[in-house]
């Protein structure tokens, strides 16, 4: 066949094959005819045409004489990399039993009177850079790359491309920039937007011309109840593709991974646009990239609503999505919200563009209404009171004999008696009285003197008292301990004022009463003058000297000007992992005291602190396991070194590349105290020998952190019945302490290796660990000397007529050349929670008498 009549022939049998196709009584032509021509009169009788331009009932708004056809009127047009997004309804928020639901995310109804356009992807960097004439992106951090998201971007900058972008397709902005301050520092203006310095750092912004942003012509930043209808595209699950499954950044949620860039599968970095599966209504990344800036302030939300816009003013800016960093899948939600201040740039805060369209097409849309439920009852709190399993280690040494401990405990607990330590913690522990009219709490300080004038003596705060988050645990767990088993007021009360000390850390760090992150923890902070009595005693408190800012590469001290509950205080932020293993120590003593205890000042206390410990593993696990703080405006970031790296102390992974173990026992109590579980966190034995040599050659203090973070590691994963992983901890327990008894060279050289190893022992004992005759004797020689050392010192009762006015350390130091290094004044309580713990290993060898320890009636001063 010649090749010009083989074409017609094809032809031929292409058109036959549409005629029969058009016979048909389905016929799917421009009207709704039964001919095949461009009528716009229906007169067929069919019940399943699925044209796209009929007149009927069920789809658009206007009449029709079929039933039941599923057509619809065509999309108005579009800007370029738009997608048509129509007016209705849908239910904002999420259920409490959602998995990663937050106290902010109430559910209400929102109705939108207007049919908008948004950008199908965020605004890339080769988009931004297009029209702004600069990329202040961090990533790639070497060379361009015009798809990925743009990022560093402050919120004025997001208004500035909205109005270039506006000014481009001939559309009257949105938007009024003045007063405009560039981020270099320099004046800016409306007509560069500081693009030849770094954007656009304040600017005084409105509105053009119109009352809502809806009402305004040109392109626009969404407003939260826009973004999370237009994410959701009709769903109501967490993800538009689903329900959480794995909440933390690991292990990966492939739901999420499906359809979004976050850390559990991101590589911190971000990706360019468009690589994951759009929504039903064909956006892409609405779950992770990056986040996106919103035009509300953040702010509760105030019920149903028609065309929300967000509070009137406000301190943070909305932002929405997730980032490929420190964003777990339960930060990835619809739903979730967050904010920061105007100004703040980070290589995680992107944006995309919508524009309310002029005529509204079709009819509204109606999201469904969400599926409530209840969230799961929890089962009343029945925490283990016994070791699960076995655990015993050879002896070595001769065990005390019972006199020997009779002695040793009439010593050592009559030294407490007779020094009045749990009385002199209540005098000399401080932070806000409850006659100053503020939340009411006590910390046991450092950088701090004690200055006495006539019967009144002033706590003067000299410096950041970085690390008070070491020594306040202790107090609160040993005090908590004795409570527990004696009911002995003074005991109880020590401990519910330690336990508040950490929820006041939590509540200084919140700015304003719409701070949108509740669960970051500063080193501390610096709240007011004040003075009170305590027991007789007149006392001041002066914070003064550490009220002004300071920074340094391992602290920073701000101003916190609008606390919601303190007012104006000073904090020092950047919390270091120095403490976190005291903090998490402190988490199954909460837990027992909650369940245990008929203190109900004390129960509220330890209810309210639990929640936010909690909260603080479960930020720290969501982060991918490093440690946020907040800067001089309240926003959260990750501090970072001038290289560009997550500073050490902020990171339990950045030695990850060396060794998976370098910081294991960190990233799992992490996980077992946000979550109740180990998250798949292998860290078999819990050693890891490459990284701690490195780490304690550099540093000794860096013992105290290893092995605090596995002994808290054991505690926590035996109270949430994590037994195997217990268990094998443990047995790397024993190959550590063996390892700091018999082979660490450190011990020959270092003075207060004894004394360090003595306290560690009991706690470790207190989370089920066996202790060897020789164990137990060396904590009674170390214990024995520090009864001796500190019953000398002549400052316990500063008050008392015998000690003259003057300036004294408020604390007695622990060295002392004729005992000795002995343990620090803020461990002399382990025996408390050794003799409490329900771990105790009926294994260990004994040293003191619990019965003696658990009545304090039977302390008895020399």
């Amino acid at each position: 066949m010649k090749p010009l009549v083989k074409w017609l022939f094809v032809l031929l049998l292409v058109l036959l094959v549409g005629f029969s196709i058009a016979a048909c009584d389905d016929d799917d032509d421009e009207d709704n005819d039964d001919d095949n021509d461009t009528s716009p009169v229906d007169d067929d009788d069919d019940d399943n045409d699925d044209d796209d331009n009929d007149d009927d009932d069920d789809n658009d708004t206007a009449g029709d004489d079929d039933d039941d056809d599923d057509d619809t009127s065509p999309p108005p047009p579009t800007t370029i990399g738009f997608l048509y997004i129509p007016r209705g309804s849908f239910t904002m928020g999420s259920p409490a039993a959602e998995t990663g639901h937050r106290a902010d995310e109430v559910l209400h109804t929102v109705t939108f009177t207007r049919d908008i356009e948004m950008m199908a992807t965020e605004v890339t960097q080769g988009q931004f850079n297009d029209f702004m004439d600069f990329n202040p992106s961090y990533f790639p951090r070497y060379g361009t790359a015009r798809r990925l998201p743009v990022e560093q971007v402050s919120w004025f900058d997001t208004l500035a491309f909205a109005n270039r972008l506006s000014a481009e397709e001939s559309y009257d902005a949105c938007y009024t920039l003045t007063d405009i301050n560039c981020a270099d520092g320099t004046l800016g203006d409306a007509i560069d937007y500081c693009s030849e310095h770094g954007g656009i750092r304040a600017a005084t912004a409105a509105l053009n011309g119109v009352t809502t942003p809806q009402d305004c012509e040109g392109f626009r930043l969404p407003t939260e109840a826009e973004w999370e209808y237009a994410a959701r595209a009709g769903t109501t699950t967490a993800f538009y593709n689903g329900d959480v499954v794995n909440e933390a950044c690991s292990p990966v949620d492939e739901g999420l991974a499906a359809i979004g860039w976050y850390c559990g599968n991101a590589e911190e970095k971000t990706h360019p646009a468009a690589q994951k599966q759009a929504n039903d209504w064909g956006l892409f990344d609405m779950s992770g990239n990056v986040k996106e800036w919103m035009w509300d302030w953040y702010g509760a939300y105030d019920g149903d609503a028609t065309d929300p816009v967000g509070p009137t003013d406000g301190h943070f800016k909305a932002t929405r999505s997730c980032g490929i960093r420190y964003s777990g899948a339960g930060k990835c939600r619809s739903a979730i919200r967050t904010g920061q201040t105007p100004h703040f740039r980070v290589p995680y805060i992107g944006f995309r563009l919508v524009r309310t369209l002029p005529v509204e097409r079709g009819e509204a849309f109606q999201a469904p209404a969400p599926k409530v439920t209840a969230p799961v009852a929890k089962a009343p709190k029945d925490y283990p009171d016994e070791l699960p399993w076995t655990f015993t280690r050879p002896d070595v040494g001769t065990p005390p004999t019972p006199q020997e401990i009779t002695d040793f405990t009439q010593k050592y607990m009559g030294f407490l008696a007779q020094v009045h330590y749990y009385d002199w913690l209540m005098w000399t522990g401080h932070g806000q009285h409850a006659t100053s009219g503020y939340y009411d709490y006590k910390i046991f300080w450092q950088d701090t003197r004690a200055v006495k004038a006539g019967d009144t003596v002033t706590f003067e705060h000299t410096g950041g008292a970085d690390n008070v988050m070491i020594r306040t645990p202790k107090t609160f767990n040993n005090a908590a301990a004795g409570c527990l088993m004696s009911g002995d007021e003074r005991l109880c009360d020590v401990a519910e004022q330690f336990a508040k000390g950490f929820t006041a850390f939590f509540l200084g760090t919140q700015w304003t009463q719409n701070d949108p992150e509740h669960f970051i923890m500063p080193r501390g902070i610096f709240t007011h003058y004040h003075t009170y009595t305590e027991d007789g005693r007149n006392i001041a408190v002066d914070y003064d000297l550490v009220h002004h800012q300071w920074f340094g590469w391992n602290s920073h001290t701000v101003n916190n000007p609008v606390s919601p509950t303190f007012g104006d205080i000073w904090v020092r932020n950047m919390r270091s992992k120095d403490d976190v293993p005291h903090i998490y120590r402190a988490v199954p003593m909460m837990m027992r005291v909650v369940e245990e205890s008929d203190d109900e000042d004390l129960v509220a206390a330890c209810t309210e602190a639990l929640s936010y410990l909690q909260g603080f593993g479960k930020d720290v696990t969501d982060s991918g396991y490093y440690i946020r703080t907040k800067d001089t405006y309240g926003n959260q970031y990750i501090p970072i070194t001038e290289m560009g790296f997550v500073a050490d102390l902020a990171s339990f992974v950045i030695y990850d590349i060396f060794t998976p173990k370098s910081e294991c026992n960190s990233k799992l109590t992490s996980a077992l105290v946000g979550y109740g579980s180990d998250l798949d966190v292998g860290c078999g034995d819990g050693i890891g020998w490459l990284y701690e040599q490195v780490a304690t050659v550099q540093h000794y203090f860096n013992w105290a952190i290893i092995r605090y973070f596995h002994t808290a590691a054991i505690y926590n994963a035996l109270m949430v019945e994590e037994n195997d992983v217990a268990y094998e901890l443990m047995e790397g327990m024993a190959t550590r302490v063996d390892y700091m008894m018999y082979e660490d060279p450190g011990r020959a050289t270092v003075p207060e290796w004894d004394a360090d190893a003595t306290a560690f022992l009991l706690a470790a004992a207190a989370a089920g660990f066996p202790l060897t005759s020789e164990e137990a004797r060396m904590i009674m020689d170390r214990y024995g000397a520090a009864a001796d050392h500190f019953s000398t010192w002549p400052y316990w009762d500063l008050w008392d007529a015998s000690v003259p006015d003057g300036i004294y350390d408020y604390k007695p130091n622990r060295n002392s050349g004729t005992f000795g290094v002995v343990p620090r004044p803020e461990e002399l309580g382990f025996v408390l929670e050794y003799c409490y713990s329900p771990f105790k290993n009926p294994a260990t060898v004994e040293f003191i008498d619990c019965d003696v320890v658990a009545d304090p009636t039977q302390w008895v001063a020399p």
